[in-house]
């Protein structure tokens, strides 16, 4: 052997540089009086023999025969729940069925997968209406004590609701409370009109003067009148020459319960015209079921006008539905329906409500005879109907004359707005004839 192939001898180090560096082997003989100890090293030796025991074992563990690693999954896999078994073995199939339930509806049903992103019956709430709210909610015990001086035994409770118009002038029993009128009264002081019109013209109902600053100011912030208006049109529909307030006892008067009837308004179930075809003949027909959840569309080219139409289910929404579009009174026929389809919308509107239909029907004036315009709806079965009209008239009518609803046998849609702009005196009223439809 070379003397040069002799191993190389190093010098032991000591324990305090062993451990500062944490390195090295360093023996159980530590200087004496050094303090130290093996276990005060951050090494601790193990024998080599251990070692290379350890090292081998973990090479088995890293490196099991394939045979053995099936035999433990299958062994994991016995142990699942039966459940999730059975739902392993169904994905497949119900993964294949619902591509299939797809394809069908989609190439051979009449579901309309474009009635998912349609419009909904929206209701933004309004500035008047977000104050009078909270006012409520400030006022309610006033509000109650007052009421209650009029009534007992009340049978229901809408009666001594808030938002509830007992005597069908078109102000609710709220707005009725703030301007001190009596809940129960039509036309209060005797004026021959409805204390919502007396407001209209700026007469205090109660007195018969012009109204005072402070009740224009609480008119201003709290009350709408062209939705009073709304309310005051639709009860006269609804209840004509009837006494608000049936079915209750009234402190000092005596009310026979009488029931509400359709008026003038009783619509005729017939058979649709076939699509595209032209209607002359009265028996316009109903076939189209019009789902009511979903908004419709109102289009009429020569005025730039092209807004939703809200299906108002309850005289509550006016306000709201207003603000959304133009609004169909319930009760009153749909479009394609015998009779009159009533609807309305703003003319105007207080220059800090925002919105964007505050003033969409304030060219309504301006439409003429045989202008077209049409009605998109959509139907229980998902897909659209188109009606078509053909202006053939328009009028001015107060808010309670019932000759704006007249049933003529006829599909009709009365496009309804207050009147002149900027007022609640009166109602301009387009009249349209249904000429076509389309489904």
């Amino acid at each position: 052997m070379d003397q040069n192939d002799s191993p190389k001898k190093y010098p032991v180090s000591t324990a305090e540089v062993a451990k500062m560096l944490g390195i090295g082997h360093v023996s159980d003989n530590l200087p004496l009086g050094s303090g130290l100890k093996v276990s005060d090293l951050p090494v601790t030796d193990l024998p080599v023999e251990n070692s290379v025991a350890e090292a081998s074992s973990q090479v088995e563990l890293n490196f099991k025969p394939a045979k053995n690693l099936a035999e433990d999954l299958l062994a994991k896999e016995a142990k699942q729940p039966i459940y999730i078994k059975i739902a392993k073995a169904i994905l497949p199939y119900a993964a294949v069925f619902t591509v299939g339930l797809f394809l069908y509806f989609f190439f051979f049903s009449s579901f309309n997968f474009s009635t998912l992103f349609k419009i909904k019956n929206a209701a933004p709430a309004t500035p008047k209406e977000t104050a009078i709210q909270q006012l409520e909610k400030q006022d309610l015990t006033a509000y109650y004590a007052w009421i209650g001086s009029y009534y007992y035994d009340v049978s229901d409770a809408k009666i001594i609701d808030p938002e509830y118009d007992n005597s069908g002038n078109g102000l609710t029993n709220f707005e009725k409370f703030l301007l001190k009128l009596n809940p129960k009264s039509y036309d209060t002081l005797g004026l021959k009109m409805a204390d919502s019109q007396a407001l209209a013209l700026g007469l205090d109902p109660a007195s018969g003067k012009p109204l005072n600053n402070d009740q224009k100011d609480l008119i201003a912030k709290y009350i709408d009148l062209e939705v009073a208006s709304n309310r005051l049109t639709l009860y006269n529909l609804q209840n004509p020459g009837q006494v608000a307030g049936a079915g209750i006892g009234i402190r000092g008067d005596s009310i026979t319960p009488v029931a509400t009837t359709r008026s003038t308004l009783e619509i005729t179930q017939n058979t649709a015209p076939k699509t595209g075809t032209n209607v002359s003949a009265p028996n316009i027909g109903t076939e189209v079921e019009i789902n009511t959840a979903v908004a419709g569309r109102l289009e009429i080219p020569s005025l730039n006008v092209n807004v939703p139409i809200i299906w108002t289910q309850d005289v509550k929404n006016f306000n709201k539905d207003l603000q959304a579009g133009v609004v169909h009174y319930p009760g009153t026929a749909l479009p394609g329906q015998i009779g009159t389809a009533y609807i309305s919308g703003h003319s105007s509107n207080y220059a800090w409500v925002k919105g964007d239909f505050n003033k969409v029907f304030s060219k309504l004036g301006n439409l003429a005879d045989n202008t077209s315009f049409k009605i998109t709806v959509v139907q229980k079965n998902g897909k659209d109907a188109i009606f078509h009209y053909v202006v053939t008239d328009h009028k001015e009518f107060s808010a309670t004359d019932q000759e704006q609803f007249k049933n003529t046998g006829e599909s009709i849609v009365a496009l309804s707005t207050c009147w002149p702009v900027g007022s609640t005196a009166k109602r301009l009223v387009v009249f349209g004839q249904l000429t076509q439809v389309e489904r």
